[in-house]
């Protein structure tokens, strides 16, 4: 897995980090300022490129053009956001997600569909969230305990989740749903609700859950909103 990190600030860094301390992931960061990759420890396992994240020659330099995830967390809202529309619809990276500073520009990040994460406390959790295609939509983390921390998610009903209940979900996830959203509504279901091809699910698990749950659900479709 290829990922490109736009951006070596502090939570740029923290998830390059992270991201390459995988051997499965080999990752680029790239920045207009060279000394800022002075802030990646002595544990990073990839390579940084010199150049704004919104040039079309650098983004290439950086493997763009087969990258399978595109993090823009520059401090920029419009830089971040014009990144994102390069990756996504010039060289069609799959998976992209945008830091948001100002909470007023999300209106034009939700019409252009673009995924981003506005949380100071729980970003770069979210971050590598979304690169990790097994992963499902995260809102909030809850430390680690015994079982292994709780995570509340977002999960689409996929053609296998069509007609169970509720509580058979519940029972085969080990989950508890907390809201329910169809057709643009969203209430408390009970146990019983029979489920739609197409509902969201907010739900608490484990963050193992999702192996077990992967043939009735996906990650909800791209455009429905971002995080915040």
């Amino acid at each position: 897995m290829h990922i490109v990190v736009g951006g070596c600030g502090y939570i740029g860094s923290a998830v390059a980090e992270r991201l390459s301390a995988d051997p499965t992931k080999d990752v680029v960061v790239v920045d207009v300022d060279r000394h800022a990759f002075d802030r990646l420890g002595t544990s990073f396992n990839g390579d940084t490129v010199v150049g704004s994240v919104t040039d079309r020659g650098v983004l290439e330099a950086a493997g763009i053009d087969h990258a399978d995830g595109f993090v823009a967390v520059t401090r920029s809202d419009n830089t971040n956001l014009m990144a994102v529309e390069v990756a996504s619809n010039l060289y069609g990276v799959p998976r992209t997600v945008a830091r948001l500073f100002n909470p007023d520009n999300a209106p034009a990040y939700r019409a252009l569909g673009v995924d981003h994460v506005s949380s100071t406390d729980l970003i770069a959790k979210l971050f590598l969230n979304e690169l990790l295609e097994e992963r499902l939509p995260l809102h909030v983390a809850f430390p680690e305990g015994a079982e292994g921390g709780l995570e509340v998610c977002d999960l689409e009903v996929a053609a296998g989740g069509a007609g169970h209940t509720v509580e058979e979900l519940e029972a085969r996830g080990r989950m508890r749903v907390t809201a329910l959203t169809r057709d643009g509504r969203t209430l408390v279901p009970s146990g019983a609700d029979p489920l739609l091809v197409g509902d969201v699910l907010t739900a608490a698990l484990a963050p193992t859950a999702a192996a077990a749950l992967a043939d009735l659900v996906r990650r909800p479709e791209s455009g429905r909103g971002g995080r915040t």
